[in-house]
């Protein structure tokens, strides 16, 4: 086994954290209002405190669920295909044979991520993609499928290439003793426990069975700097390593203090695996976390709705229960304030007409108040694109078909830039893995075509929010061939202009059809040659068919006159 360096390892973990250390001021803010569950790393909080403390208008966790959902349907649906499988050739796809193969290959990735517990895992990310801008799978492989982790905010850092791609991953995680012994511990030759893996000190409080101690581990995961592409075949030989060794005790320590010798590299574990190990979905490439997003854009909204609840809250209290003042001689009465009930006053207060009354003037204006809440609330609704996500919920019949659909496109073309951005670190990452666990990983996968051999293979999108995207142009092409339609009514010449051969081939690219639906245009042409070969024979036969009676009643007749 090569020889790995934990100084190495801990020179990338401070590297990683202090770049993490530019935005964990932002993600505490963000998870406090957005995803306090979530915060428990990030904050350090103690176990079984409370969360929630911050939160009291629910308006962008409403809000935050819609984004949720809609990104769970429209961007990874688990319901429906939302990518297929194709040649970067992509006149390889139109071969038949091809086409079959690309079909079975994709319903075997779409199979795996089903079995799996990939959406499940993908509603986690998308909460944090949601509140701080960026989320993180490890993607373990398992003997038949594979496991994928969502990572805590805050547990976990990145570092760049100069491509905006994240390359290393430095994973924080605390686990008690007996759970390092249980993962991490060995077996010698005769089957008895080999511990020369951990630190003497966690073995001292295993042996004193001192097993809920909890010791921070460090996860780091990396290109392997001793792979050689020129012998595939090495066992050792990957392209990716994943590196763990324990950090020190609750709390963690600084760089460089770990428990044991700083010279010594001993790990828990050196794994080395082909595919790339983890994912970081963001908001941003150029970044190591997203710059942008709906939560930061709308963290001012939101304190302010919470701040207004709260107001509002005093205010209808002190209407309800004023704060009263009196003759200090009302103070040895038994008052009640329920209804039909009497309150004695004495000779002096009733002389001066002295009676309780409320401190404070109180007279809000809930009218505008109201307004304005209701006025944020859609701004933090636009901000979570919850408008556009729940559109026909809230407006099933004030709308005709028509303008819903205009609506509907408009909205889905808004969600663009940031789907663009998902794509790019999220979407192609995931399948792309998927796509090379199944290819040699699958047993139940066909051999690949001829044709298809040595040729690069890619996913193309075919989600809801895809099909917005590219269908952009459908609009203006049904007005032009309505356009056509109508004017064919005065002059029938103009269909000659419009070519439908190639109106069908755009609705089936815009709108990802399936394969099969259009025929190709070989097979088109060849029976359109057909059919005009068929009207030229009928044509000929009609022709003929005159002449030969002409022919048979002029011989009837020479006969006759013979």
């Amino acid at each position: 086994m090569e020889k790995y360096s934990r100084q190495d390892c801990e020179f990338l973990r401070f590297q990683a954290k202090t770049i993490f250390d530019k935005v964990r001021g932002t993600w505490c803010d963000l998870l406090r209002w957005a995803l306090p569950h979530r915060s428990t790393w990030i904050l350090s909080q103690t176990p079984g405190q409370r969360k929630n403390q911050h939160v009291v208008d629910p308006t962008h966790t409403l809000a935050l669920r819609s984004f949720v959902a809609g990104f769970l349907e429209g961007n990874t649906s688990a319901s429906r295909p939302w990518a297929r499988v194709g040649a970067s050739n992509s006149d390889l796809n139109q071969n038949d044979e091809n086409k079959e193969w690309l079909q079975h290959y994709t319903r075997r990735v779409f199979n795996y991520l089903s079995t799996s517990n990939f959406y499940h895992a993908a509603g986690s990310f998308y909460y944090d993609y949601g509140a701080v801008n960026t989320g993180a799978h490890i993607m373990e492989e398992l003997d038949n499928n594979f496991f994928v982790h969502t990572l805590v905010p805050g547990s976990y850092y990145a570092i760049n290439d100069s491509y905006g791609e994240a390359v290393v991953l430095v994973r924080e995680f605390a686990l008690n003793v007996k759970s390092i012994v249980d993962r991490y511990g060995k077996k010698d030759e005769n089957g008895r426990a080999d511990l020369s893996n951990i630190s003497d000190h966690v073995k001292t409080m295993y042996e004193d069975s001192n097993y809920s101690h909890m010791v921070d581990i460090v996860h780091v995961l990396k290109e392997n700097p001793h792979y050689d592409f020129r012998e595939p075949d090495a066992f050792e030989n990957k392209k990716w390593l994943q590196l763990t060794y324990e950090l020190g005790g609750p709390g963690g320590l600084e760089f460089g203090t770990s428990l044991s010798d700083p010279l010594d590299d001993k790990f828990l574990e050196v794994f080395t695996g082909k595919r790339k190990p983890f994912i970081v979905g963001k908001s941003t490439e150029d970044f190591e976390y997203g710059e942008k997003g709906p939560t930061l854009d709308a963290l001012g909204l939101i304190k302010s709705l919470n701040k207004k609840a709260i107001s509002k809250d005093q205010a209808i209290e002190q209407s309800l229960n004023p704060a009263l003042q009196g003759p200090a001689s009302l103070r040895k009465s038994y008052i009640s304030h329920a209804p039909n009930t009497f309150v004695p006053l004495d000779a002096k207060s009733m002389s001066t007409k002295q009676k309780l009354e409320p401190i404070f003037q109180i007279s809000p204006a809930f009218g505008p108040l109201v307004q304005d809440v209701a006025d944020m609330r859609q701004q933090v609704d636009k901000l979570y694109y919850a408008d556009f996500l729940l559109y026909l919920s809230r407006n099933p019949k004030t709308r005709t078909a028509t303008e819903t659909n205009a609506v509907l496109d408009e909205q889905q073309r808004v969600i663009g830039p940031n789907l663009q951005s998902l794509n790019n670190s999220y979407n192609d990452p995931v399948l792309e893995w998927v796509m090379d666990y199944v290819l040699f990983e699958d047993p139940y996968l066909k051999p690949a075509p001829v044709g298809l051999e040595g040729q690069a293979l890619k996913p193309e999108y075919i989600s809801i929010f895809a099909q917005a995207q590219k269908a952009a142009d459908l609009p203006a092409i049904d007005r032009y061939m309505a356009m056509i339609g109508s004017v064919a009514q005065i002059d029938p010449r103009i269909l000659q202009k419009a070519n439908t051969d190639k109106l069908a081939d755009l609705y089936e690219d815009r709108l990802y059809l399936p394969s099969g639906l259009n025929n190709p245009q070989r097979k088109v042409d060849a029976m359109r040659q057909q059919a005009e070969q068929e009207v030229k024979r009928k044509q000929a036969l009609e022709e003929t068919i005159p002449a030969m009676a002409k022919a048979s009643k002029d011989m009837a007749a020479s006969k006759q006159q013979s």
